[in-house]
């Protein structure tokens, strides 16, 4: 009788030591590297979070864009849309968020749609005149000019 609680207990851990093993495994989550994961996964949209070198001037174009996009946004809404509008942008939430969470009419949604689609191009050309400057300029840096070397 002894033998057999023996294999009973035998087979018994066996059993556990797999079901252990086998449920961490199961529960194993594969830790994502940029060798294995493709490109289409770890990029949601062709300007992807990435940081952009951009100039000074630059960098104001696009603020003042902002500025501007935020007032005409702000003349459509009424006193309570308004207070709501400026305390989100405050407390700096995404600009989409904040506009569903408004309770816009049919016509505030329109203007909006548009004074959005306006700002996006505004960047949009801010950003392309980007890349046909030269990136030794966006970080302060002039270009040599080569000269003769003299003897």
């Amino acid at each position: 009788m002894s033998i057999n609680s023996i294999k009973r207990l035998s087979i018994f851990s066996t059993i556990f030591a797999f079901a252990t093993i086998l449920h961490g495994v199961v529960l194993a989550v594969p830790v994502p590297n940029s060798a294995t994961t493709p490109a289409s996964k770890t990029q949601t949209s062709p300007a992807s979070h990435q940081p952009i070198k951009l100039t000074k001037q630059q960098r104001l174009q696009i603020q003042m864009a902002r500025q501007q996009r935020d007032k005409d946004i702000e003349a459509l809404l009424n006193a309570p849309q308004d207070t709501k509008f400026k305390a989100a942008l405050q407390s700096r939430q995404r600009i989409r968020i904040v506009l569903k969470s408004l309770d816009l009419n049919q016509d505030q949604q329109k203007k909006v749609q548009s004074i959005l689609q306006t700002y996006n191009q505004q960047v949009k050309q801010i950003l392309s005149s980007q890349a046909s400057q030269p990136t030794s300029n966006s970080v302060g840096i002039t270009p040599q000019t080569s000269q003769p070397i003299k003897k």
